[in-house]
């Protein structure tokens, strides 16, 4: 059993973990719990795929101070705007993985620098694509997407950027196979499937928890300071393995329960917030 007074890091993941179904907003119960972490000097790190541009409301007020965006492609401290770690795409890779979906009217998010990078003809026509609720609000509010003019994989060569993360959404179900299998056949990145028929192309899973290693380092601790809490096989059980207390939620696969060491309740019944006050506060 872990030592509660060992913990001095969390670790969380935002989608099916710590947000509402909305994807965007805390519950009152989950806030509070984290705002109480805090006050115990539980330093309490945003583990995500989403990008910088992304963030939910409530994690935009400074005192989350390290965020672990794209799945750990870019780690900033977000008080002085260093950026502690990057780790992207070539910029010939990048080309690569934007040839298989440009230009065929698929929705698709391009994080690289921080960013998004949108097809023109998407940004242009918004409406015929299935943008994702939660993302409504950035696409039309924000003011902060990139448009691209002409293809992607022109773009990131002649400007020398690497991506960092695709999401690709709403993919018609003929292509749907061939480009799922396109991207596994490429040794350089990593695979997840979303919803609604989506792929997430990113680093490779095993990257992640070298990059939060540079990150304790710099903090001074170690996995035995670490509780880890996520919902995803994929994407969060190398955290939650390597956490001296790994959390995952009921609405979790049965693969990511075996390996955690201990499961609450569902993301939208506040399961975060009753295993932190059960153990940590």
């Amino acid at each position: 059993m872990f030592d509660k007074n060992k913990i001095k890091v969390i670790t969380l993941d935002f989608d099916g973990t710590v947000l509402q179904s909305d994807k965007m907003w805390l519950s009152p119960r989950n806030h509070h719990a984290l705002k109480e972490c805090q006050k115990k000097g539980i330093i309490c790190i945003p583990c995500t795929g989403r990008t910088a541009d992304m963030f939910p409301p409530q994690f935009e007020d400074g005192s989350f101070r390290y965020w672990f965006t794209c799945f750990g492609a870019r780690i900033i401290d977000t008080l002085t705007g260093e950026i502690i770690h990057k780790h992207s795409f070539t910029p010939q890779q990048s080309a690569q993985i934007c040839r298989l979906f440009e230009g065929k009217g698929i929705y698709c998010e391009v994080a690289a620098e921080g960013k998004l990078y949108f097809e023109k003809e998407v940004m242009d026509n918004l409406w015929k694509y299935p943008v994702p609720p939660h993302h409504v609000a950035y696409m039309y509010t924000s003011g902060r997407p990139v448009t691209v003019y002409g293809k992607l994989s022109d773009f990131f060569l002649s400007q020398n950027i690497g991506l960092e993360k695709i999401n690709l959404y709403g993919i018609p179900m003929d292509m749907f196979d061939s480009l799922k299998k396109a991207y596994e056949s490429m040794d350089f990145v990593g695979v997840s499937l979303s919803e609604p028929v989506g792929i997430q192309v990113s680093d490779k899973p095993d990257l992640r928890v070298p990059a939060m290693e540079i990150l304790l380092k710099r903090l001074g601790v170690t996995w035995e300071n670490v509780m880890s809490i996520g919902d995803g096989m994929a994407l969060d059980s190398l955290m939650i393995k390597n956490a001296a207390f790994g959390v995952t939620l009921e609405n979790a696969s049965d693969e990511l329960k075996a390996i955690a060491d201990y499961v609450t309740d569902r993301y939208d019944q506040d399961g975060f917030a009753k295993v932190v006050e059960k153990f940590i506060l």
